[in-house]
């Protein structure tokens, strides 16, 4: 399959400090790649480097960010508007602080769509009213006239998603889209976002900290720690056999409704290492059972079977430990 978006050696720093180090991803057309971690890993400093919508003290420092060969680092603020949203496009985390509490959820939606295809109102109206009946909103086109604050936090989010539609990207970048919601609603929306993807033949990037959302929408995970990915596997593969002992504690600390009730829920013990205690050896050594003098190296990916993994010490070999400090 073709790449759609193409990450390279991708380098984030706030303030001179790094905080995305080195990080490579590639999307197909079609693929749904999930980028997971815990809060501070880099993964929303990374979409929004993707997307161009850092700002100082945050600067690119390095890398490459190819969307069908198209490099987005490279190109002038008045290029990158014509291409942000209409080729490649972002749901936020924040509904509220996203969508304009003044202005109606039909205005919003046609400012996007017009953005991009100077199309009449009337016909930028009708759009809108399709795309809000496409996201699941009962009664779309009484929709138009609604105000943010007259919708539940489900339904804004699903205007969210109606707007980073409207201009028919190839990519959609999706950051932490349910955190904000019950656990009912966040299944709808997820289950929204795999059935509009299907239908559009959309690439997608899911971020988020739930292991199991990203196991029921992505192919493919990412695993990212102290700014760098850290292993990266197809979902089957990563929760059948986790080869980093972070991969491993995410997992273990993963809660089964069905299952999990009754079973105690490991914590992974400490921090993350805050910008200024990173260096080039396992950023992961101080909280892992099986760190040892060895990790006390420049520690980079290689492929183990199947999965890349940043990790001196795995072998593909399941060990039976969950990668945690006691």
């Amino acid at each position: 399959m073709s790449a759609v978006l193409e990450v390279r050696d991708l380098q984030v720093a706030v303030g001179g400090l790094p905080i995305v180090r080195g990080v490579d991803l590639t999307l197909a057309a079609g693929q749904r790649l999930g980028l997971v971690g815990e809060s501070g890993s880099g993964k929303t400093l990374t979409a929004l480097a993707i997307m161009g919508l850092h700002r100082d003290p945050i600067r690119v420092v390095g890398g490459q960010v190819l969307l069908v060969g198209t490099d987005l680092l490279r190109l002038r603020r008045r290029q990158l508007d014509k291409i942000r949203g209409a080729e490649i496009a972002m749901v936020y985390q924040d509904v509220a602080a996203s969508l304009n509490p003044l202005i109606t959820i039909g205005h919003q939606i046609v400012e996007a769509i017009r953005l991009h295809e100077p199309v009449p109102r009337a016909v930028a109206l009708d759009r809108a009213a399709d795309l809000l009946g496409e996201v699941g909103l009962a009664n779309p086109r009484d929709r138009l006239s609604a105000y943010p604050h007259e919708l539940s936090g489900g339904q804004r989010q699903r205007v969210m998603i109606a707007m980073a539609l409207s201009a028919q990207p190839k990519a959609l970048l999706c950051d932490e889209p349910t955190t904000a919601l019950d656990v009912t609603t966040q299944a709808r929306v997820i289950g929204l976002i795999d059935r509009i993807c299907a239908q559009r033949g959309l690439s997608a990037i899911l971020i988020t900290h739930d292991l199991a959302v990203a196991g029921g929408f992505c192919d493919d995970i990412a695993v990212m720690y102290a700014g760098q990915i850290v292993e990266q596997a197809a979902t089957k593969q990563l929760f059948a056999t986790p080869l980093h002992p972070y991969s491993e504690a995410l997992l273990s600390a993963t809660v089964d409704l069905d299952t999990d009730l009754d079973r105690p829920v490991p914590a992974i013990p400490g921090y993350p290492p805050l910008p200024e205690e990173v260096d080039e050896h396992c950023s992961f050594r101080t909280r892992c059972v099986k760190a040892q003098n060895e990790c006390r190296q420049v520690i980079t990916l290689r492929r183990i079977g199947d999965s890349d993994v940043r990790c001196v010490l795995a072998t593909g070999i399941p060990n039976g430990t969950d990668g945690v400090v006691r």
